[in-house]
C-alpha cells in the first residue's frame, strides 16, 4: 500500500518554484551588486585621472539606474517569499491542527507545546532576511572570481575569509544545536505551568496556591533562561568573532590591495573596489552566523510539525455507510485510552435498540467515562467492538459518525462564536430550524431569545454563561441534527431542578422519534427518563437489564447517597439479595 505524504513535506515542496524565481531574482541582483565596485573602479582609475566632470554624471546616472533596478529586484524578492511563507502556512495549518487534535484523542499531547508557534516561527523563516542570505551565498563564488580577475592574491585571500568563516558556521551550529533544543523543551515546561495556572486560576487563588505556583514557574524559567542564555551566548561569542575576523579581512585586503597598487601590480581602484567585493561576498556568511539562533528555531519548528504529522497522519476516509437507525450493539472484551498500559474497561456486552434509554450507574472511577468515549466513538477498544445497525463504529467514515452521535462530556467547552454556531456544531450550512429544535430541547431558547443579539450573541467578549447555562448549551449543540445516538456523561451535575427536567424531556423527547441515548449518572432524577440500567463496578460490567429488574435487586449500587435532587422520583426499595449478573431476566 503506497504511503500518504506527509502534508509538511508536500507544502515545502510546492514551494519549489517559488524559489526557483526567488533564486533568479538573487542572481540578477548579486549581478548588479558588482555595479558599486565598477563605478569606483571607474571613478578612480578613470575620472579622477582625465579630470572629465560629464564622464562622472553619466556613470552616477548610470549607477543610479541600477540601484533602482536592485531595490526593485529586491522587493519583488521579498514580496515572493512573502507570499510563499503565507502559502505554507495555509498549506500546513489544517493538517496540523488535525494532527494535534488527534494526539490530544489519543491522549498523548505535549505540555506547553505551542504549535502555532512552531507555524508562524517557519512562516516568519521563510519570508525573514535569514533565508535570503541562503539564496546569496550560493553567489559568493562569483565575487570570489572578480576578485581573483582584478587580482590572483585578492581572490585567494578572499577564499580564505570565506572559508573560514564558513568554517566558524559550521562550529556554530554544532554548538549552539544542544543547548537550543535544552532551552526550548525548559521553555515548554514553564509554559505549560503558566498555561494551567492562568485557566485555574480561580482554584489557585481559592487554595492559596499563588506564592508556590509562582515559585516553580520562576525556578523553571530560570532553567529554561539558563539554557538560553548558553545558546545565546555560544552564538553571540560566534557572531562577534565572525565581524571581526570579517572586519580584518577587509582591512587585510585593503592593505594588500595598497600594497600592489604601490609595487605597479594593480591601481587605487582596484584597491578599492576589491574591499567592496570582499564586503559583499562575506556578507551572507556572516549574517547566517548572526541569526543562526533563528534558522536552528526554524529547523527545529519544521523537524516538530513534521514528525506530528507523519506521527498522527490523517487515515484515509472510510467507506460511506447509509445512516444508522435500529441498533448499537456493544462487545468489549478490553479497552482504555490509547496510550494506557492497563484495561480501564472489561466485559462489556449489550445491546440497545431504537428507543431504548440506558442509565450506567457506578462509583466515581468505575469507566463511565471511558465507555462513554467508546461509545461516541472517540475511542476505539483494543479488543472489541461498538456497532451501529451491525457496521463498527472504526469502520464508519468518521464525519458521517459525528452526525449520527450527540455527546455531551462532563467538562464542557465552548468555542469562540455565537450560540447559534456553537449550536449548529460550526456548520458551513446551518440549519436555522433544528438550531431551534435543539434550542427548545435543551431548554435555552427562551433564555437565548431574551438576550440583545439573540441566537448571534458572541460567546466571551464581555458575555458569559453559568455552569448550568453551558451544560444546557452543550446539551443543545449534543442533539443538533437529530443524531441517532446520544451519550451524556453527567449532563446534569450543573443543572438545577428546572435544568433537570429539561435534560429529561430533552431525552424523552429523543426517545420519541427512535434515537437511543445513554446516559452516565449518579442521580436518581435522571434515571426517570430511562427504561435500561446498566452497573459498572471497576470498570466491569456487574449488570444490565430493564430498569425496575436492575434497581429491585441492587438500589446501594445504584445511589450510594441517599440525597435526592428536588425532582428525584423514589427508587424502589430493593427485594431479594440475590444479584443479577449480565443481562436481565
Amino acid at each position: 500500500m503506497l504511503q500518504k505524504s506527509n502534508p509538511v513535506q508536500t507544502a515545502w515542496a510546492s514551494l519549489r518554484k517559488g524559489f526557483v524565481a526567488v533564486a533568479f531574482f538573487s542572481l540578477f541582483l548579486n549581478l548588479l551588486m558588482l555595479a558599486g565596485p565598477l563605478y569606483m573602479l571607474q571613478v578612480y582609475d578613470r575620472v579622477l585621472t582625465s579630470q572629465n566632470v560629464e564622464t562622472l554624471i553619466a556613470l552616477s546616472i548610470l549607477l543610479a539606474g541600477v540601484f533602482l533596478v536592485i531595490a526593485c529586484l529586491d522587493l519583488m524578492r521579498m514580496r515572493i517569499l512573502g507570499r510563499l511563507a503565507a502559502r505554507f502556512e495555509m498549506a500546513v495549518g489544517g493538517p496540523v491542527l488535525g494532527a494535534a487534535m488527534r494526539r490530544r484523542v489519543q491522549g498523548n499531547s505535549e505540555a506547553g507545546e505551542n504549535l502555532v508557534e512552531d507555524v508562524n516561527g517557519f512562516r516568519e523563516f521563510i519570508s525573514g532576511t535569514t533565508l535570503t542570505a541562503f539564496f546569496d551565498a550560493p553567489w559568493i563564488p562569483i565575487y570570489l572570481m572578480v576578485l581573483y580577475v582584478l587580482h590572483p592574491l585578492l581572490g585567494l585571500l578572499g577564499l580564505f575569509g570565506a572559508i573560514t568563516l564558513t568554517i566558524m558556521a559550521l562550529i556554530n551550529n554544532a554548538r549552539a544545536r544542544a543547548p537550543m533544543q535544552q532551552a526550548s523543551q525548559a521553555r515548554g515546561r514553564s509554559d505549560a505551568l503558566f498555561d494551567t495556572s492562568d485557566r485555574n486560576a480561580e482554584v489557585v487563588h481559592a487554595l492559596g496556591m499563588k506564592s508556590d505556583l509562582l515559585r516553580r514557574w520562576t525556578a523553571l524559567q530560570i532553567d529554561a533562561h539558563r539554557h538560553k542564555t548558553r545558546a545565546a551566548d555560544r552564538v553571540a561569542g560566534f557572531s562577534v568573532m565572525s565581524k571581526t575576523v570579517r572586519m580584518g579581512l577587509q582591512s587585510a585586503i585593503l592593505g594588500l590591495g595598497a600594497a600592489l597598487a604601490i609595487t605597479g601590480e594593480s591601481t587605487a581602484g582596484v584597491m578599492i573596489a576589491s574591499t567592496i567585493v570582499l564586503a559583499r561576498a562575506l556578507s551572507p556568511i556572516d549574517q547566517l552566523i548572526g541569526q543562526w539562533r533563528t534558522f536552528l528555531a526554524a529547523r527545529g519548528s519544521y523537524t516538530k510539525i513534521k514528525a506530528l504529522t507523519e506521527e498522527f497522519a490523517e487515515t484515509p476516509p472510510n467507506l460511506h455507510l447509509p445512516r444508522a437507525f435500529k441498533t448499537v450493539d456493544v462487545k468489549i472484551a478490553q479497552a482504555g485510552p490509547p496510550r494506557a498500559i492497563n484495561a480501564t474497561v472489561r466485559a462489556i456486552d449489550f445491546s440497545l435498540a431504537a428507543g431504548d434509554v440506558l442509565a450506567v450507574i457506578g462509583h466515581s472511577g468505575s469507566g463511565k467515562t471511558t465507555l462513554g468515549k467508546m461509545l461516541a466513538g472517540i475511542w476505539f477498544p483494543q479488543r472489541g467492538e461498538v456497532l451501529l445497525d451491525g457496521s463498527p463504529m472504526s469502520k464508519w467514515n468518521h464525519e458521517d459518525l459525528g452526525k449520527q452521535i450527540g455527546y455531551l462530556p462532563q467538562d464542557v467547552e465552548l468555542f469562540d462564536g455565537t450560540i447559534r454556531e456553537n449550536i449548529a456544531r460550526f456548520s458551513t450550512a446551518i440549519d436555522d430550524a433544528e438550531v431551534l429544535r435543539a434550542a427548545r430541547e435543551a431548554g435555552i431558547h427562551d433564555m437565548t431569545s431574551a438576550l440583545p443579539d439573540s441566537y448571534e450573541t458572541r460567546i466571551g467578549h464581555g458575555f458569559f454563561l453559568s455552569g448550568g447555562q453551558r451544560q444546557r448549551l452543550a446539551l443543545a449543540r449534543a442533539l443538533y441534527g437529530d443524531p441517532f445516538v446520544l451519550v451524556l456523561d453527567e449532563p446534569n451535575s450543573d443543572l438545577d431542578a428546572e435544568g433537570e427536567q429539561a435534560l429529561r424531556d430533552a431525552i424523552l423527547s429523543a426517545q420519541a422519534r427512535g434515537a437511543i441515548a445513554i446516559v452516565m449518572t449518579h442521580r436518581p432524577a435522571t434515571l426517570q427518563a430511562a427504561n435500561k440500567v446498566m452497573v459498572m463496578r471497576n470498570g466491569t460490567q456487574t449488570q444490565f437489564g430493564d430498569k425496575d429488574d436492575v434497581l429491585k435487586v441492587n438500589r446501594r449500587n445504584v445511589l450510594d447517597s441517599q440525597a435526592k435532587s428536588p425532582t428525584a422520583a423514589p427508587v424502589p426499595h430493593p427485594a431479594p439479595t440475590t444479584q443479577i449478573t449480565g443481562a436481565a431476566q
